[in-house]
């Protein structure tokens, strides 16, 4: 990063190689609720049914050009579902908060994210976006984290 402000931009189906490098990165694949690989046939209909939907933005997170991140929304009945991936060579530089911070002051109403235990990570940018951890999730494993 050079300097320049962060800005966010609609992803589009020229982004779908780039998305699927960092979706198989191996720690991003730690933090996810599918752990497994993905094969490139199903991330490519993966992402044509994803911009597709009217219920669900996705958005890239840049700066000067270079790509640091990939965050999404997921309508829901009282809000928003919210899930993120920091680009691997972005880590650890407070970026993914700056993001996060940056695309959820774009969405109104409920704000929840279901973070896997122990991913610190994801857990200091929810915080950081006004979310609070609310209880253990559905999933084994991981909680929810809200801001309503």
């Amino acid at each position: 990063m050079d300097g320049s402000p962060l800005t966010l931009r609609p992803v589009t189906m020229a982004d779908a190689r780039l998305l699927h490098e960092w979706r198989n990165d191996p720690d991003t694949r730690r933090g996810s609720r599918q752990t497994e690989a993905i094969g490139w046939p199903q991330h490519e209909a993966w992402l044509a049914a994803a911009l597709a939907d009217t219920d669900r933005v996705l958005r890239i997170a840049e700066a000067g050009g270079e790509p640091l991140g990939v965050l999404r929304a997921d309508r829901r009945t009282d809000g928003w579902e919210l899930s993120w991936t920091v680009a691997p060579r972005a880590r650890g530089r407070g970026i993914g908060t700056r993001m996060l911070s940056l695309f959820v002051a774009g969405l109104e109403g409920r704000l929840a994210a279901v973070v896997r235990k122990g991913n610190l990570a994801s857990a200091k940018m929810a915080a950081a976006a006004g979310m609070r951890l609310q209880d253990d999730a559905p999933e084994d494993g991981f909680e929810l984290w809200a801001r309503k």
